[in-house]
């Protein structure tokens, strides 16, 4: 607790005129400790599989499993000042600042709300006054992981050729302790979804080849063009999960306004996201477009959006490394290996983290698909996997 309260306060006072009036506008909480509970419960893993291997023919063996897990009183964090959420209903339709902020006549929990979303301090309405956030760890988050995998392996010679494929699924109330994609900090249950780390599909490739001719090292045509070996690894990965949130942007205010650490806003899901876009590319815009952006929308007003925790996955992708080396026979005991390697061989494209957050809402229904909006970065990838890399190294083997 060293550093922080209430050990050390530092409350700021706001909207001063003047060195006589210090004080008289209110207060922001000083920042809020990190809480733990009263008692802990340890996080566990359960573990099970289920195999069968068999030899499939001549130097070649196969194998399938189930393979699950259970995480059970995992560690998940929630902010415990967070202001009550508005109920319901309270507000239809996006939150507009030009129109609504103060002019609803909403009471109560909804007015507060609606009050904080159009700039007002949150502090002066926590329930624990002179802290802003409070963040509690504790053991709430739960997972489960289960996956199909099949594998086939086969040596011929000394070449070895190896293939995997795994499906699997795996779903948590939060990936990490530092895991903010949760909205509510009083309704955990709303995070339950694919974790972060999900891989739907996962096809690996591998292969070593020795090349059959030259073998006999002991003689000046096996040091010198023997010794070839070429060695590969061909991946295809689907994307990782992804949530869509909203931003403030286009006159809307998006957000519960409750304050907090989480995520402020997930999109409205008003549609199919997988349906085909409206435009492939657009313009000074880096990369394809990847989702239908009609598919979502802002969020009703003093709401946390209901798009949902890591609905849609970033790009696939297929990846090939490949190694090509040759040894140097000198003696017996000592050689000489050259080694050159190719990561993405091919060097294609493999487009990796999405722009996942809404700024641009258009038309009647507030829609980021509106035409006003499609010159956005909203659902065009925002990074790559790295090009090209290669490398070249000799090694002295004794």
């Amino acid at each position: 607790m060293e550093g922080a309260p209430p050990g050390i306060l530092q409350p700021t006072s706001y909207n001063i005129v003047g060195y006589t009036n210090i004080g008289g506008g209110g207060l922001v909480g000083t920042t809020g400790p990190t809480a733990y509970p009263a008692q802990i419960m340890w996080p566990y893993n359960q573990q099970w599989h289920l195999d069968i291997q068999h030899d499939l023919f001549r130097n070649t063996v196969g194998t399938i499993s189930y393979v699950g897990s259970k995480g059970t009183h995992l560690i998940w964090q929630r902010d415990i000042n967070q202001l009550l959420p508005a109920s319901a209903g309270s507000m239809q339709g996006p939150l507009l600042k030009s129109v609504q902020c103060g002019t609803l006549g909403l009471t109560g929990i909804a007015a507060q709300d609606l009050a904080v979303a159009c700039g007002t301090p949150p502090d002066q309405f926590r329930q624990y006054t002179g802290y802003n956030n409070i963040t509690l760890i504790e053991p709430g988050a739960n997972s489960n992981y289960n996956a199909l995998q099949m594998s086939v392996r086969r040596s011929v010679g000394a070449s070895i050729f190896s293939l995997a494929y795994t499906y699997s699924h795996a779903i948590d109330d939060s990936s990490d302790r530092y895991d903010g994609g949760f909205v509510n900090s009083y309704n955990m249950a709303q995070t339950r979804g694919s974790s972060n780390y999900d891989v739907r599909h996962l096809l690996v490739l591998g292969y070593v080849l020795d090349a059959p001719f030259f073998k006999n090292t002991k003689t000046l045509a096996g040091k010198t063009l023997g010794g070839w070996q070429l060695s590969g690894m061909t991946t295809f990965s689907s994307g990782l999960p992804f949530s869509v949130t909203a931003n403030n942007g286009s006159g809307v205010i998006a957000g519960a306004g409750v304050g907090g650490i989480g995520t402020t806003s997930l999109a409205n899901l008003i549609g199919d996201p997988n349906a085909k876009p409206p435009i492939t590319n657009a313009a000074n815009i880096t990369g394809p477009l990847l989702y239908n952006p009609a598919a979502f929308a802002a969020p009703t007003g003093l709401t946390f959006g209901d798009a949902g925790r890591n609905i849609l996955n970033r790009p696939a992708h297929w990846n090939f490394d490949m190694g090509l080396f040759k040894k140097f026979y000198m003696t017996e005991r000592a050689n000489f290996e050259f080694r050159a390697e190719a990561f993405n061989v091919f060097n294609h494209t493999q487009f990796n983290n999405i722009n996942s957050s809404i700024s641009c809402y258009g038309g009647s229904n507030y829609s980021a698909g509106d035409p006003s909006c499609l010159d956005q970065s909203f659902l065009h990838p925002s990074s790559a996997f790295n090009p090209r890399i290669l490398q070249l190294g000799l090694k002295f083997i004794f």
